[in-house]
C-alpha cells in the first residue's frame, strides 16, 4: 500500500507542477557579457498555448561574434533531474550564438521587434526590455512527445570561443503541462 502511494505521489509530481518558475544567475566570471532579469506570467507553461515572459537584458559590452551557447536541458524523472540528449539540434546542445540567431535573417519576431529587442548579431551594449507579449507554444506530436511535459531545469552558458572562458550562466526552472489536462483538484471539486 505504501509503495503504491509513493508511486502515485512521484508520478503526480510532474503532473501537479510543483516546480515554481525560477531564473537563477549562475555566472561566476567577473567578465560577464549580459545580466538578465525576468519572470514567467503563464506558469505552468501549457502545450499548446502561449507564454508571456517580460524580461530585461543588460548587455555590458558589444557582442559581434565568437560566443558559444551551451544548453543543458534536464527533466525531472521520479527522483532527480536527468539531462536530455541533443537530438536534431534540440535538447542539451551547443550552438554558435550568432549563427543560431542568424536564423531570423534580420527579421525579428514581432514581439521582439515591437519591444526594440535585438535578435541578431552584432549586439550593442545597453539595456533592452521585452514586453509581456504572448509567444505561441505549439502542440508537440510524435513518439517522443511525452518528453515535452513535466518539470524542467535548463541551464544556458555563454562561452568565449577564443579563450574558453564562461562569460555567463543562467538557469531557469519551470513546469510544462498539457493544455488538455485540467488540474487534478478540479476532479474533487476543490
Amino acid at each position: 500500500m505504501m509503495f503504491n502511494l509513493a508511486v502515485i505521489v512521484l508520478c503526480a509530481n510532474g503532473y501537479l507542477g510543483y516546480t515554481p518558475f525560477r531564473l537563477t544567475d549562475c555566472t561566476s566570471s567577473p567578465n560577464r557579457v549580459v545580466t538578465v532579469s525576468g519572470r514567467l506570467l503563464d506558469h505552468p507553461v501549457r502545450i499548446p498555448g502561449h507564454v508571456r515572459a517580460p524580461t530585461t537584458v543588460v548587455i555590458h559590452r558589444p557582442v559581434k561574434s565568437g560566443i558559444r551557447l551551451d544548453v543543458t536541458v534536464e527533466k525531472f524523472i521520479f527522483i532527480d533531474y536527468f539531462a536530455l540528449p541533443c537530438v536534431s539540434r534540440v535538447g542539451s546542445c551547443s550552438y554558435d550564438a550568432c549563427e543560431l540567431l542568424g536564423r531570423f535573417n534580420n527579421k525579428c519576431p514581432g514581439q521582439l521587434r515591437d519591444s526594440s529587442f535585438p535578435c541578431t548579431c552584432p549586439f550593442r551594449d545597453g539595456e533592452y526590455s521585452l514586453q509581456a507579449f504572448p509567444f505561441s507554444v505549439p502542440n508537440v506530436r510524435g513518439p517522443w512527445s511525452f518528453l515535452a511535459y513535466g518539470d524542467f531545469r535548463v541551464t544556458g552558458r555563454l562561452v568565449n570561443i577564443t579563450s574558453g572562458e564562461e562569460v555567463n550562466c543562467y538557469r531557469v526552472e519551470f513546469t510544462v503541462q498539457s493544455a488538455a489536462i485540467s488540474p487534478p483538484w478540479s476532479l474533487w471539486g476543490w
